[in-house]
């Protein structure tokens, strides 16, 4: 499931969100999966019936009452179609889009060319779109007004009914997160290593009420949201379909997929590929550890959580040793929790004196890279502190930054050298040669940027630009004239309303932890989805200077402070001074 990280406890945010949801008055404790709970009961969610429109009534209470029904939890909005005239019926698609604004403000009328005919207008702030593939944007422009006109008709019956109207669905932010659910759906990372499969994340919001588990099939048999697709495959053949009844869950937590035949071209390692996608996706909400696929009424194959385990997006998280590095006086890096705390070897023994540092996520070979106290050279080594340090950079004084490795070996950095700035990506080839690669950014000059994370799949990168803004692209990687070439392309803003961030950092393999600020407003940590959907803030510390986030569910956050302290987030929500030193982090 998408877990919650043991450091929040987001029924404070389900109270939030969901104004109109009743307090349960037993029951036990659970872990709560991101954007809703693990089972969406009555007890968890309010469900509301749509009311069709009563005889006489005007034009006001008609487009009121459409954009009340809109909000019930009818799978086909059979009642909501009732205000509408038959014409306008056939034509309207709820699915095209939802916009959700922050509230709708006001529904003003304006009289048609004749008493027959209104022309009604509803405005609002729009915060946000959901596209016809259930993807979400956050308005990008703070405070955007929003307009939508609607027609009515009074008909030969002498009542009133809306007669054109524009496609998908009006929501306030309320209303939206009461009735649809932040999921992910999952897909194979390309051009990864050989046997280096993993899944990555594409969130979507679904209706929470209506079928969830078989919209999650369908949604995966339809393909990844359109930003996503041109990194990510899947296993699931082309021509699939979900058969009439889709999913059902047996006694043993086992989920069984029915599909048509077309799924059967997927036999073998395709099959557990296809298998381990339904499994990471359909565990968010039903609480399976395995799933059974059958093709066109044959059985297929059968995956368990534990033979699914390879394809985890955060498994190197799971690897034992240290959890957390940090840097001590006079350059040595330490690590959190440390019993002697210093490293072996000549990082740990101040030999290497660096400022900024990067662990990799490798779990055969755990690297670390530090960028010196002058920040002109970068240095790699082996955590363990065996082998030589090499030199991957030299570079002018001052120029490099944000050292930050992703799930496939690869070190990125910023080399900010006066009228040469550039994103580089460097890597070890066959022969332990390093390669360096300047990284092509999709409208935004390395100039901008002031920050960099790389997700643990490695098809997704974190930029901070010095405007403020928070940035999630993906990275393209390809072959060009025979050498290697990489973009961080569509780069979209996931935090529009920050005019200052002073660090980032992945939270596993669908969050980032942000610290920055909105208008006149101080430094606050802020956990945000990928997509921008959900944002909670956390408790902050005093002259609070850089954050790290685990990838796995069990480790706390992690910061520092303009006093050279370091500091744990404990279960309470509050800071514990556990070190000094500066510039803690996570592998990643």
């Amino acid at each position: 499931m998408r877990r919650i990280t043991p450091f929040l406890a987001l029924v404070c945010v389900l109270c939030a969100l969901s104004a109109c949801a009743s307090m349960p008055h037993s029951g036990s404790v659970r872990e709560a999966a991101k954007g809703g709970t693990k089972d969406q009961g009555p007890e968890q969610q309010v469900r509301v019936f749509a009311v069709p429109p009563k005889p006489g009534e005007q034009p006001y209470g008609m487009v009121a009452g459409f954009l009340e029904a809109v909000t019930s939890d009818e799978p086909d909005y059979t009642t909501a179609r009732a205000y509408l005239t038959p014409e306008a019926r056939a034509k309207w698609v709820p699915t095209r889009e939802i916009v959700v604004l922050n509230t709708i403000a006001k529904i003003e009328l304006v009289a048609g060319a004749d008493e027959r005919t209104y022309r009604a207008e509803v405005s609002g702030t729009r915060v946000g779109t959901v596209d016809s593939r259930n993807a979400y944007q956050p308005e990008q422009q703070a405070g955007a007004p929003y307009l939508a006109t609607l027609q009515l008709r009074l008909g030969t019956d002498n009542q009133w009914r809306i007669a054109d109207l524009p496609d998908g669905l009006i929501l306030s932010n309320a209303e939206f997160h009461r009735i649809y659910r932040s999921v992910n759906t999952y897909w194979f990372a390309t051009s990864m290593p050989l046997g280096q499969d993993v899944l990555v994340p594409d969130p979507v919001y679904l209706r929470s009420r209506v079928g969830l588990t078989s919209a999650l099939v369908r949604q995966l048999v339809n393909g990844p949201t359109d930003w996503l697709r041109p990194v990510v495959e899947t296993a699931i053949p082309a021509g699939t379909e979900p058969a009439d009844r889709v999913v059902s869950i047996e006694d043993n937590r086992t989920a069984r997929v029915q599909l048509n035949r077309q799924a059967r071209l997927a036999q073998g390692k395709s099959c557990e590929r296809m298998a381990a996608q339904l499994l990471f996706t359909l565990r968010q909400v039903s609480g399976v550890d395995s799933v059974s696929i059958t093709g066109g009424g044959a059985p297929m194959c059968l995956l368990s959580d534990d033979d699914a385990a390879r394809y985890d997006p955060a498994r190197a998280a799971k690897t034992p040793g240290p959890t957390g590095y940090f840097i001590a006086k006079g350059g040595m890096v330490n690590v959190v929790p440390g019993n002697p705390p210093a490293l072996p070897g000549p990082f740990g023994d101040g030999t290497y004196k660096v400022d900024q540092i990067a662990v990799s996520r490798d779990q055969f070979r755990r690297r670390i890279a530090g960028i010196d106290t002058g920040g002109r050279k970068l240095w790699v080594g082996d955590v363990d502190g065996h082998g030589e340090v090499q030199e991957w950079l030299n570079t002018s004084p001052g120029s490099l930054s944000s050292p930050t490795w992703d799930g496939r070996g690869v070190l990125w950095a910023l080399d900010h050298t006066k009228n040469a700035e550039q994103v580089l990506a460097l890597y070890e080839d066959e022969r332990r040669q390093v390669t360096k690669v300047a990284v092509d950014v999709e409208g935004i000059t390395a100039a901008r940027i002031t920050d960099l994370r790389l997700s643990s799949d490695g098809v997704r990168a974190a930029l901070v630009l010095n405007t403020g803004q928070v940035m999630v692209g993906r990275v393209e990687r390809r072959v060009s004239n025979g050498l290697p070439a990489i973009t961080i392309a569509a780069p979209r803003s996931v935090l529009p309303s920050l005019v200052e961030v002073k660090a980032i950092s992945w939270n596993g393999p669908d969050r980032l932890v942000v610290l920055g600020k909105e208008g006149q407003g101080a430094l606050q940590p802020q956990i945000v989805d990928i997509d921008g959907g959900i944002s909670i803030s956390v408790a902050s510390v005093n002259g609070m200077l850089h954050i790290a986030a685990p990838d796995g569910a069990d480790q706390p956050l992690l910061a520092d402070s303009g006093e050279q302290n370091i500091y744990q987030l404990s279960q309470g929500n509050n800071w514990i001074k556990v070190h000094s030193g500066t510039y803690p982090v996570y592998p990643g």
